[in-house]
């Protein structure tokens, strides 16, 4: 419930502070970013148990060994009990890469509509014709 009053009141606040297209792409990144926070804290509590050798050994019917223990990887994911088997799930880490992708993406395009709103408010400011510049106002006529 407090996570729908955090994105409604992000959504209110980008909406009061730039235009709907800037702030479409800015929310995009913010959920994006958030589904990535989301999957990088699944991917920490299901490969990183209190117990990595009981884990492997009682839930995975896996071999622990000891020369991987403290191999523990936060980017990429990994938690691996021997060679062959690794704790986190393997639809995990391109799940995070899809998410920062998309995330950066996202930022990108926020971006350039900024500039190109920007640059066509200086184009089109008070006192030029619309149809000089392509501003899509109405033409004056003769």
């Amino acid at each position: 419930m407090a996570l729908f009053a955090v994105m409604w009141v992000f959504r209110f606040l980008m909406r009061s502070w730039v235009s709907v297209q800037v702030s479409r792409w800015i929310e995009g990144a913010f959920y994006a970013l958030l589904g990535t926070l989301i999957t990088y804290a699944w991917g920490l509590f299901s490969g990183f148990p209190w117990d990595i050798e009981e884990t492997c050994r009682l839930d995975h019917q896996q071999h622990w060994d000891r020369g991987f223990a403290g191999s523990a990887g936060y980017f990429p994911l990994s938690n691996k009990c021997n060679a062959a088997f690794d704790l986190v799930p393997g639809y995990l880490n391109p799940l995070l890469a899809t998410g920062v992708s998309v995330m950066v993406i996202c930022i990108g395009m926020a971006a350039y509509r900024a500039w190109k709103r920007r640059k066509r408010a200086s184009r089109c400011g008070p006192g030029r014709v619309a149809a000089d510049h392509g501003c899509g106002g109405p033409v004056p006529e003769a």
